[in-house]
């Protein structure tokens, strides 16, 4: 049984506030580490998003992510959350993780339909842009857009 007692405040805003706006996911939300909390939403079958996860970190830090490596995302508080979860699951923002060759560059979101909003890529980049659902993820090189 989830005990909400137990979190640290910011863990325990972050759950009010999820179960405020979507308290079908009420069962979803668990704890890690000692008093940190942890939602994960399994993504739409064909998505290569694995898993929405939201976390908090030693009770000072609220993320959002992908399940795939690097696609981690902070947020300043909880309202900020709730539009980045809107959003993710509208899709009208997406994941962007640049790399080059195999390290990372940067993270990010971005506007889905706005080519203004790729990561600019240097000599070497690529972006890798997942979806929640998987129908708008692609590879991107230098020189190419969204």
């Amino acid at each position: 049984m989830f005990d909400v007692d137990s979190l640290n405040p910011l863990a325990r805003r972050t759950w009010t506030a999820l179960i405020g706006a979507r308290p079908e996911w009420a069962e979803l939300l668990g704890t890690c580490g000692e008093d940190d909390l942890e939602l994960a939403i399994a993504a739409p079958a064909g998505s290569n998003a694995g898993y929405l996860v939201v976390f908090t970190v030693q009770g000072k830090d609220l993320w959002i992510r992908f399940s795939p490596p690097r696609m981690c995302y902070s947020v300043d508080d909880e309202t900020e959350m709730l539009d980045v979860i809107d959003q993710i699951l509208a899709e009208t923002v997406l994941f962007a993780v640049v790399m080059r060759g195999d390290g990372w560059v940067e993270t990010t979101l971005i506007r889905r339909a706005v080519p203004t909003d790729v990561p600019q890529l240097g000599p070497n980049e690529v972006a890798h842009i997942v979806s929640w659902s998987g129908n708008y993820d692609e590879t991107i090189q230098p020189g190419e857009s969204v």
